[in-house]
């Protein structure tokens, strides 16, 4: 039974190997040994990921190995004084086929786990970049919606043109035959369509050139880095970008930090320095992977975005102050006023002005 029990241990011991054979191990005993490590570190692409697998892999070969080796000598004392005549007593140096190269351990191994932690797989950078492309894929998707809207809504410059030409009675009962062969009223819903499309498109391109231009600023970049790593959030895992022009906001949504992170007055009428609303702290930077922040003023030019804005024809800053709801209260009033009398319930054709 004890030969039985150690011969299952000697072939737990060499039977264990690592992935690939990377670092095959030796079975010889009773003499320190090289543990055949392949003296060629890896090289590419990831490397750091590479090493670490190689180096884990080998830690856990050799602590798998040693696991069995300590059956081994267990199975080689007896249990019993009166079994003495089955003692085995085991080779000198037996146990250092199984220690861990502390090359291996203290050297590559940690060494390739801080050089996974501070590897830029995905960072601040990548995120908005990514956010740049999606906020002008949906810019573009917005236009083709206003493009259709304003082409249904141009049907309406055919009737100024038509109307400003009637000043003879032919031409009058010329725009009201045009009316009646055609459908020129405009549909609430197109309109509402039209001027959704505008806010959205707008949106959309605030958002693609603020994350844009974000994704080349170290202080952004620093800040949106910092909070990810300080609040152990994944940069991959349902990450939310978002700008809001009308208080100058660049906001992160992460998914594991309560908080957001809020860089504010990156943009508009801001000569101080960026208001940084950041996570709590989770982390406590052990490996010395968190940005190393500098002065926290944006590189941004101010005022520019204003400046070009007032070029454009019909652009009044006082528009944006207009009340949305009041805009449909409006509307139903206009509509509630009635001062159409319809030929339908009038029988008359024609109207005030007809001779």
């Amino acid at each position: 039974m004890l030969k039985q029990i150690l011969t299952v241990s000697l072939f737990l011991i060499v039977s264990v190997k690592s992935i690939g054979d990377t670092y095959p191990q030796s079975a010889t005993f009773g003499n320190l040994i090289n543990p055949n490590i392949d003296p060629l570190r890896p090289t590419g692409e990831f490397v750091e990921i590479q090493e670490l697998v190689d180096t884990a892999n080998y830690i856990n070969v050799q602590r798998a190995n040693a696991e069995a080796a300590v059956v081994a000598i267990q199975g080689m004392i007896p249990s019993v004084i009166e079994d003495a005549s089955t003692a085995i007593v085991a080779p000198a140096g037996y146990t250092d086929s199984f220690k861990i190269d502390l090359t291996e351990s203290a050297g590559y191994y940690n060494q390739s786990i801080v050089s996974t932690v501070n590897a830029d797989y995905y960072t601040a950078r990548d995120l908005l970049e990514d956010t740049y492309t999606e906020a002008k894929g949906e810019l573009e998707a917005q236009i083709a919606m206003f493009t259709a809207a304003a082409t249904e809504i141009s049907k309406v410059e055919a009737m100024y043109e038509q109307a400003l030409m009637s000043e003879t009675e032919d031409q009058r009962v010329a725009i009201q035959q045009m009316i009646r062969a055609n459908d020129v009223q405009l549909d609430n819903s197109t309109v509402t369509l039209f001027n959704e499309s505008l806010d959205r498109l707008e949106d959309s391109a605030q958002l693609a050139a603020a994350s844009l231009f974000a994704s080349q600023d170290p202080v952004a970049l620093g800040m949106i880095n910092t909070d990810a790593i300080q609040g152990l959030n994944n940069m991959k895992n349902g990450v939310v970008v978002t700008y809001d022009a009308w208080s100058d906001e660049l906001t992160v949504q992460w998914d594991n930090s309560v908080e957001d992170t809020v860089l504010q007055g990156m943009f508009f009428n801001n000569e101080a320095e960026i208001g940084w609303s950041s996570v709590t702290p989770e982390y406590d930077g052990f490996y010395e992977d968190i940005p190393t922040m500098g002065s926290l003023f944006s590189s941004y030019s101010y005022g520019q975005g204003e400046a070009i804005a007032t070029t454009t024809v019909g652009y009044n800053p006082n528009a944006k102050l207009y009340n949305a709801a009041q805009l449909q209260m409006d509307l139903i009033e206009i509509s509630n006023t009635g001062t159409t009398q319809l030929n339908s319930q009038t029988g008359a054709l024609g109207g005030v002005g007809g001779n």
